[in-house]
Order: structure tokens, then sequence, then C-alpha cells
């Protein structure tokens, strides 16, 4: 059996907190199911070589849905 290698601390949190910020723009903070769903996918794409949190927040974006840059809209003065 090949051991296997775990991230560290510092990628572990970075992962957390790329699932947190999509969490909240998605508005799924209090959905415990979707956000696991959150935590695999970005667990994945950390796996398949993503690591800067740019990387892993457009991937992440694609893969829900969203567009990788919103457009915010102008306020109306």
């Amino acid at each position: 059996m090949t051991p296997t290698l775990l991230p560290s601390k510092d990628e572990a949190r970075l992962c957390a907190s790329v699932v947190r910020d999509l969490a909240r723009d998605l508005s799924l903070a209090d959905d415990p199911v979707a956000i696991g769903k959150l935590t695999v996918l970005v667990a994945r794409l950390f796996n398949s070589g993503l690591r800067t949190r740019e990387e892993l927040m457009s991937a992440a974006m694609k893969s829900a849905g969203m567009p990788s840059n919103p457009i915010i809209a102008p306020t109306d003065h």
C-alpha cells in the first residue's frame, strides 16, 4: 500500500477558506450537505494540481455554474 501524503496546515487552510468563501457567495452557509459537496469539489481540484487561491476559486466557480469574474451591477445615484 502506498503512503498517502496529507496536505500541510497551510494547504488545508487554503482549501477551507475557498470552501467558506464559495459557501458564502452561493448562500449555502446553512446547508451542511452543500458544504460537504463543495469540500469534496475543492479537494479534488487541489489534488488535480491547482494550488493557488485564484485557481481553486475560478475552477470551483465554473464547476458550480458561477461566472469566475462576477459582474458587479453599478449603483444608481
